[in-house]
């Protein structure tokens, strides 16, 4: 059984017949996010670890944008070109895996929400949330101006990624944590940007995985999220991978920490914490993680833990 044909045993929710489906992603150096050292970082990364789907990494996520002083400047910011590097450089990538793995795997482009997309432009990668969150407090208004004209951009990025045949788009959602904003302000002004989103990406056709990021997260203000396929934290939002089946009613990936056995553990102990995952779980889930496995951990560790989900016989 190959993996095209575990993860569609998982969509269908039908019984496995080849064990588990699982996978495991990190980010990529920066040295290998563009051109033929991204296409043989994503393929070589595939097929190291045995995983059930194939993820492209998509970490310069959107083009910088300057000029950004105040929240006011959010309503004035140019419309990014679809001809921009960013965007192509990551539609030949997708096309290049999809025609050396599509056949073997579902490909899934990983694309960021408007708001985490407009984080990025303006801070790091790892600070993405250092400017835009505190401009949002400030003048909602302003930058949620700015939030639709990117999305618009996004919608129209997907739709040339959907042309590549990608089989879908894996989501990365924040902005739902308790700690981040009051209830009524998250629903006032980012949930309605988020909705546009997906329904823009789900008007491609392509399959929708959506990934909750972020621990403290209001999961109940989630469960009207269009997508087919749900991945958060079990670790930090304090729900089981039954629980989140049960509040989601879609195919539901995770279980491990990604900062916990897989990283330090033997293979033994490795293999023994997928086992006890899995017989905890309910039947139907994929096996994965809570967010992405640090990228020093070895790629050996994430094969251990493919290979016990797919020998799992509960």
């Amino acid at each position: 059984m190959n993996a095209r044909e575990r993860f569609s045993e998982f969509l269908a929710g039908q019984g496995y017949t080849g064990g588990v489906p699982a996978a495991f992603f990190q980010h990529f150096a920066p040295g290998l996010r563009h051109g033929q050292a991204a296409l043989d970082a994503q393929l070589d990364f595939f097929e190291a670890t045995g995983m059930d789907m194939l993820k492209i990494m998509f970490d310069d996520i959107s083009p910088q944008i300057p000029g950004i002083h105040s929240p006011a400047d959010w309503a004035r910011i140019p419309t990014f070109r679809r001809s921009d590097p960013v965007f192509t450089q990551q539609i030949d990538l997708a096309r290049q895996v999809v025609e050396r793995a599509g056949k073997k795997a579902y490909v899934f482009q990983t694309i960021f929400t408007p708001y985490v997309s407009a984080g990025c432009s303006v801070s790091g990668l790892v600070d993405w949330d250092e400017i835009i969150s505190p401009h949002l407090l400030l003048d909602p208004e302003a930058v949620c101006a700015g939030l639709q004209n990117i999305c618009g951009v996004l919608a129209g990025f997907a739709q040339d990624l959907a042309a590549t045949g990608i089989d879908g788009f894996y989501v990365s959602v924040q902005g739902g944590e308790r700690a981040r904003y009051p209830r009524s302000f998250f629903r006032q002004w980012l949930k309605p940007i988020d909705l546009a989103f997906l329904n823009a990406l789900r008007s491609t056709g392509k399959l929708v995985f959506i990934h909750f990021c972020g621990v403290g997260m209001r999961l109940e203000e989630y469960l009207d999220y269009p997508g087919d396929v749900v991945n958060l934290a079990v670790h930090g939002n304090g729900v089981s991978l039954a629980g989140a089946a049960g509040l989601f009613r879609r195919p539901v990936m995770g279980g491990l920490d990604n900062t916990g056995v897989i990283c330090t553990g033997t293979e033994a102990q490795i293999r023994a914490e997928v086992e006890r995952t899995l017989r905890a779980a309910p039947a139907g889930v994929m096996l994965g993680a809570d967010c992405t496995i640090p990228r020093e951990v070895p790629a050996e560790h994430l094969r251990w833990a493919v290979e016990a989900a797919h020998a799992f016989r509960g």
